[in-house]
């Protein structure tokens, strides 16, 4: 699988551009602002429904204009695919091969993706708001069923905080219906990122060592705010959540389930984020982005697009040198930065001063 071809039209600082890609490795050259990241912001959208810069699509759309339009083409199982989007501030038009799809959710999994980023460093230093959002991110392109679940759990939770905000007027029968709604959907999608952290643990041990010069042990743990104790079914949650009741009614809001869960990163057993310097923290972040680069491989079984914004700020020469290496088994992969990196050998050089070089 690889990106052919990429049309944008008022998306940023992108007027118009169109772009044609290599399947290997592509790097974006430029002075700051011409709109590199831009571009690894478009190729993401596509992706995951959704920009790493804002929450606003409409912060996306061009200084000036009304309506943004992105056109991929790209290689999909030997057959070529296009994909379309249009957002005019208020509605949106989404079309896989003439297609229209229903919503934003349903390009997850389309065309497979990691992006590398220097926001990235919010997974040791931020909330838990962005941990959970990686992990949401990661199974929605994983799996379907989990995008199903994590949509139902949070419409029944937007229910159940409305007659939480009635306090004692509040119906116990109705947030009893909502309360096993979300019991059902909390159920698959603690379960499943209690195995997702596992097998991000288990890439981590193997893929570190070739990005650090000297020993480094990290863990993952997982830290629901709900127990996840034997026996662990949807009943037992559903039970936690009506203990939680009289609490809740009190401070009229949900106070436990997967919208407050989280997952601690250590290096040799010490808080990452107290206890790690800044070049540790990178080759930390950069065995992560690979690790979930292999493990959506193996589920898609097409090779991911890798996006790297900004690859000289990651890591030092070393631990750069390193990273450089590892990138060669990759599928296609885009890379942006201020200035040519020769070491890199890529297989095309997009210069946005010069588009044509």
């Amino acid at each position: 699988m690889f990106l052919t071809a990429l049309i944008l039209r008022n998306f940023r600082n992108h007027k118009e551009i169109e772009l044609s890609f290599s399947p290997k490795t592509n790097l974006i050259v430029g002075d700051n602002g011409v709109g590199k990241t831009s571009l690894l912001e478009a190729i993401s959208l596509l992706s995951t429904g959704r920009s790493f810069r804002s929450p606003l699509l409409q912060e996306v759309i061009g200084f000036g204009g009304s309506h943004f339009y992105m056109e991929a083409h790209f290689i999909k199982e030997g057959i070529s695919q296009t994909l379309k989007i249009g957002y005019d501030g208020s509605s949106k038009k989404i079309e896989h091969n003439a297609n229209p799809l229903p919503s934003f959710s349903s390009l997850l999994g389309l065309l497979p993706s990691v992006l590398y980023a220097p926001k990235d460093i919010s997974l040791i230093m931020g909330s838990p708001d962005d941990r959970r959002r990686f992990l949401n991110l990661y199974l929605g392109q994983k799996k379907p069923l989990y995008v199903h679940h994590l949509l139902r759990y949070t419409k029944a939770l937007k229910h159940r905080n409305a007659l939480l905000k009635k306090g004692a007027e509040a119906d116990p029968l109705s947030l009893g219906c909502f309360e096993q709604e979300m019991a059902l959907s909390s159920h698959y999608l603690m379960q499943e990122r209690s195995l997702a952290l596992q097998a991000f643990q288990s890439r981590l041990a193997a893929l570190i060592p070739s990005l650090s010069l000297e020993p480094e042990s990290f863990t993952l743990h997982y830290t629901p705010s709900l127990k996840m104790q034997a026996p662990f079914s949807h009943e037992f949650l559903r039970q936690q959540y009506e203990r939680y009741r009289k609490k809740e009614l009190l401070l009229r809001t949900s106070l436990v389930g997967p919208h407050r869960d989280d997952f601690l990163i250590s290096r040799n057993s010490k808080p990452a984020k107290a206890f790690c310097s800044e070049g540790q923290k990178r080759c930390f972040l950069s065995a992560l982005k690979l690790s979930e680069w292999d493990l959506l491989s193996e589920t898609h079984e097409n090779k991911p697009l890798m996006c790297i914004d900004d690859m000289g700020i990651h890591l030092d020469a070393s631990r750069e040198s390193l990273l450089e290496k590892s990138l060669h088994h990759l599928g296609q992969v885009f890379i942006t930065s201020p200035k040519e990196l020769p070491k890199l050998k890529p297989d095309k050089v997009i210069n946005l001063s010069n588009p044509l070089l």
